[in-house]
């Protein structure tokens, strides 16, 4: 059996029938459909979206100083952390802060002698600070806005004399730069200037802001990620000094 569809027909029926459809063609040409597109294309443009997104938070992440050891802050209960860092406003430009722990045998980065031992008006020391009830702001400056946060503890301090305020900033700016946002800010609290990261790493800060509340001596009552409201501020101020 042939697969000649027309076979019955006679050889010149044939050749007549094959001018005709080519005739057909040419003047009604086969109009195609629009492919379909497969249900995978319509959501493309979101994977790539999710993609960016995912590489944007791994490229902030590595600009934390904290990395895999929580973001919690200090424990509740636990004594707030010696250090000794940079006054913004004071003379001791380009220094690292000194993170070395009492009774530590500290290396030359974390600092060669305790850093409760460094007394002076060019650094911020927590171990003077935290002898009366302290509010301890740490703030970047990257990927996020977080000077409104000290503009309110700045607002809070006169209602609750009895309380410690200072700030930590963690930036790569120059000491010039830092003290010109102190002045213009008009922030009478201690700011002291965590350069390379150190003193955010080890209060396990991972975000900005974040405020530490602790009582007389530097014990931990609490910590909070994010921006408070003055009132949230001076609620937690008075309840420290309790």
């Amino acid at each position: 059996m042939t697969d000649d569809r027309f076979e019955d027909l006679g050889a010149e029926r044939r050749a007549e029938i094959g001018d005709q459809l080519a005739e057909r063609d040419r003047t009604h040409p086969e109009v195609r459909r629009p492919e379909v597109p497969r249900p995978g294309n319509k959501y493309a443009w979101a994977v790539g979206i999710v993609a960016i997104m995912g590489l944007s938070v791994l490229l902030f992440a590595e600009t934390l100083p904290n990395k895999g050891k929580g973001f919690g802050g200090p424990p509740r209960g636990k004594i707030v952390p010696d250090f000794a860092a940079p006054s913004a406003t004071g003379n001791a430009e380009d220094k690292d802060a000194n993170v070395c722990q009492e009774r530590s045998h500290c290396n030359k980065q974390a600092g060669r002698v305790p850093a409760c031992s460094l007394h002076s008006t060019v650094v911020v020391n927590v171990c003077d600070l935290r002898k009366k009830p302290l509010v301890l702001t740490f703030i970047f400056d990257r990927q996020a806005d977080c000077y409104p946060q000290v503009d309110r503890t700045e607002r809070v301090m006169p209602s609750t004399p009895g309380v410690n305020f200072a700030t930590v900033f963690f930036t790569h700016k120059s000491h010039d730069q830092v003290r010109a946002i102190v002045e213009e800010r008009r922030w009478r609290q201690p700011v002291g200037i965590d350069r390379d990261g150190l003193v955010s790493d080890l209060y396990l800060i991972g975000g900005c802001p974040t405020t530490v509340f602790a009582r007389a001596g530097g014990r931990v009552v609490t910590t909070k990620l994010g921006n408070l409201t003055e009132d949230q501020l001076r609620h937690l101020a008075h309840r420290i000094e309790r």
